[in-house]
Parts: structure tokens; sequence; C-alpha cells
């Protein structure tokens, strides 16, 4: 997981991410993609690892409705802080935030874990053995991933995002080698490119709505809005034509 500090996810840009995905998210779909992504998953009294927390909005869902224990990972020391600060007090003895180290390690004891969790960050991961090898260690036994991820269909690919990110996209058969070299087992797709259409479609309508321009008039230049809507549309476009393709991934460790 590499720090890129020149890319766009700095914390002048909070009020941008929270205006276009929803407060304390920077991924599509806001909640109701996130209680569908855990409707097969029992998270009471569980322990996660919730993967590139963004702005700790998805673990402070989960902690207070799913009355779980989360611990938050990032590569950003900022986003840890933020989402430390905008922590409801009813859960604050229930979630943290850690940074992932600089030595590719992740600062939790072996087994520690119920359930590792990602939603649409693992794409811009390059090295993702890496990553899954420290995932499997802090797991328990029988411990299990549940992952929302972009995959190319064909070949994995790496390409640049509107935002300067790279994407390093794999497809279900390298996706799979991977979390087996990391000792994980029972591996399945589902699907979700109709509902991430959906989710992408319903933003396109919200971000050219007159409510929404009037409302964030002061956070969004016209430039910043029509580049917003121009990379939506392009999502649009790629989900449509089956060239990017989103799965809900998940995996037993073994």
């Amino acid at each position: 997981m590499a720090n890129n500090e020149d890319s766009f996810y700095q914390p002048e840009n909070i009020e941008i991410f929270e205006a276009i995905y929803g407060n304390g998210l920077i991924s599509l779909g806001g909640l109701v993609a996130v209680d569908k992504m855990f409707e097969e998953s029992d998270l009471n009294g569980k322990y996660l690892l919730d993967i590139g927390f963004g702005l700790g909005g998805m673990a402070h869902y989960l902690a207070e409705t799913k009355n779980a224990y989360v611990t938050g990972l990032e590569v950003h020391p900022w986003m840890t802080q933020h989402a430390t600060k905008t922590a409801p007090f009813s859960i604050k003895d229930r979630v943290k935030f850690v940074v992932y180290n600089e030595d590719n390690t992740i600062p939790l004891a072996s087994e520690s874990i119920d359930l590792a969790y990602s939603k649409g960050v693992l794409t811009n991961v390059q090295d993702k053995k890496s990553l899954f090898l420290e995932i499997s260690r802090v797991l328990k036994i029988h411990g299990q991933i549940c992952l929302i991820d972009w995959l190319n269909p064909s070949a994995p690919r790496t390409e640049k995002l509107h935002t300067g990110e790279l994407s390093y996209k794999e497809n279900k058969k390298s996706y799979c080698e991977i979390l087996e070299s990391c000792g994980f087992k029972d591996i399945t797709f589902r699907d979700e490119s109709s509902a991430y259409l959906g989710y992408a479609k319903d933003l396109g309508h919200k971000l050219q709505s007159p409510e929404h321009i009037s409302q964030f008039s002061d956070i969004f230049s016209k430039e910043l809005r029509n580049t917003v809507i121009t990379s939506n549309t392009k999502l649009i476009e790629s989900i449509s034509s089956g060239a990017q393709l989103s799965y809900l991934i998940r995996a037993i460790k073994t």
C-alpha cells in the first residue's frame, strides 16, 4: 500500500469526498452498498479489520450497527487522526485506526481478527500478495475476507485514474492465484457490476441535480464538478461495456 502525498486524498478535500459519497465515505453506493456487502455475514461481537478505511465512516457504521470491534488500516496518517476524531462517542471503545507500517506490516497481533474487509480500495494496491500475507497473519484460523474490488475481465491491467492514482486491476484467475498462495481457500466471486452501475448512475444524477449544485456551490467549482461528472460517466461506460467489473470476493483462511 503506497502513500502518494501528491494524490487527491488530502484533508483539504474531505468536504468534496462527503459531498460526493456521503458522510464519512469515499466509495460508491453509500451505506446501502455496505449493508449489501455484509448481508451474509454475522458481525456481532466480531473483530474486524477495515483495509483502507478512508474517512472512517464505514468502520463507524459497522461498530455502531453490528456491535463489532473495528480496527481501520490506512497509509495516510491524517485519515487515522480524522477517523478517530469523528468517531461517535458511543463507539470510541470499539474502533481504532492505525497506519500501515513502512516495513509493509500490519501493527496487529497474529490471529487477532475474525474478518478483514475492503471496499473499492485494493485496486490501488500493486503488491497484493504482500498485503494478503499480512492479512492472513492477523486473521484467526478460519477467519474470513470480504472484499469489493474492480476486476478486469481478461488479463490484469494497470491504468492511471483521474485522481492521479494508479489502478492495478486483477482478473479472477490472478486474484485466485494470489489468495491461494497466501493461504486462503473457498474463494468465491459474486458479480456486483449491475449494482455498482446503478450506484454510478445515481451519483451522476445527484451531481447534476439543481439541489446538489445549489447546496455545494461553495465546495465545487464548475470545473471540478465537470471533472467529477466526466470521471463518473467514464466509469458508467466502462461497467456498461464490460471492460470493468465489480465483484464481491470472499475467502477463508486455512
